[in-house]
């Protein structure tokens, strides 16, 4: 525990301190804070540029943060739906994205590099599996994962080729651009990340940076996709922030590619890891082909 907290603690008196992940949780006679030591980013300057922008869903900072400790009011979280929850989140990341979203100018290198690490990525994959099909059929006697694996390789295969394709058709559109919207994003996007009482807050803003705003919508479901449907949530953003054609390309190359898996744990995790790669696909499919 730092000195600073230890000044805190010694000014409010807290009756109760609970530790949840990198951050305390004091209870105290004048209110409940949640303080975090060391923050790596400047949170007074993320308020004033977000109040500066009138995107107010925000915990009030204490006056008493500072470079080495931020302290936010407590706010409770009601109980709701996780459905609803993410629809409530999705609108007000989208408002996010539209009072800070402007054109950045870029040189075509930066589209040739998005590119290039996205095809390398996708050959990666494909001959990693392609490896692993060849090798699982050849074996007599198949354990139930590659059993599964090769039952379901063509979702696979599907998946790196429409990825491939579909790359290509987005670097057709967007190689002789000069410019890209960007915005301040969250970077890390997750239920939990967000609070609902009689107001709407998102915090956990330790990741956040300017750049295109598809990353938050690809992390939020990277970090979901198992609890929640997003064809809604994907479709309620659009209302409020409608993605250019070159924007919805990329989130949709970005989503269907498959999850990168290995075969190195007990046969048991093997089994859960593949299950896992088939729910993700035919989660990813949902989202591609019916939005």
């Amino acid at each position: 525990m730092s000195r600073s907290l230890e000044v805190f603690n010694e000014i409010y008196k807290p009756y109760k301190i609970t530790r949840k992940n990198n951050a305390y949780i004091l209870n105290t006679m004048d209110g409940d804070y949640v303080v975090k030591e060391n923050p790596h980013i400047n949170y007074q300057e993320l308020y004033k540029y977000l109040k500066s922008r009138n995107f107010n869903y925000l915990p009030i900072m204490s006056i008493d943060s500072r470079d080495d400790l931020l302290v936010l009011e407590y706010q409770e979280d009601i109980s709701i739906d996780q459905e609803q929850k993410a629809l409530d989140l999705i609108s007000v990341v989208a408002l996010l994205h539209n009072k800070t979203s402007y054109f950045k100018s870029i040189t075509n290198d930066k589209y040739k590099e998005i590119y290039e690490n996205i095809n390398n990525n996708i050959l990666s994959l494909t001959n990693k599996y392609e490896d692993y099909f060849a090798k699982f059929l050849t074996e007599e006697y198949l354990v139930p994962s590659h059993y599964l694996f090769l039952r379901n390789y063509s979702l696979i295969f599907k998946a790196n080729q429409y990825a491939k394709d579909k790359l290509d058709e987005w670097y057709s559109m967007i190689k002789d651009k000069n410019k890209e919207r960007v915005a301040l994003i969250h970077n890390n996007l997750r239920l939990d990340h967000f609070l609902k009482n009689s107001e709407e807050y998102l915090i956990s803003w330790d990741n956040y940076t300017i750049d295109t705003p598809i990353l938050d919508l690809y992390h939020f479901y990277q970090n979901e996709w198992m609890n929640i449907s997003f064809n809604e949530v994907f479709s309620l953003y659009n209302e409020s922030f409608t993605l250019h054609p070159e924007e919805k390309a990329l989130l949709d190359i970005l989503i269907s590619l498959p999850l990168n898996i290995d075969f190195k744990a007990t046969e048991m995790e093997n089994c859960q890891k593949v299950r896992e790669l088939i729910n993700y696909l035919n989660s990813s499919s949902k989202i591609v082909f019916n939005n």
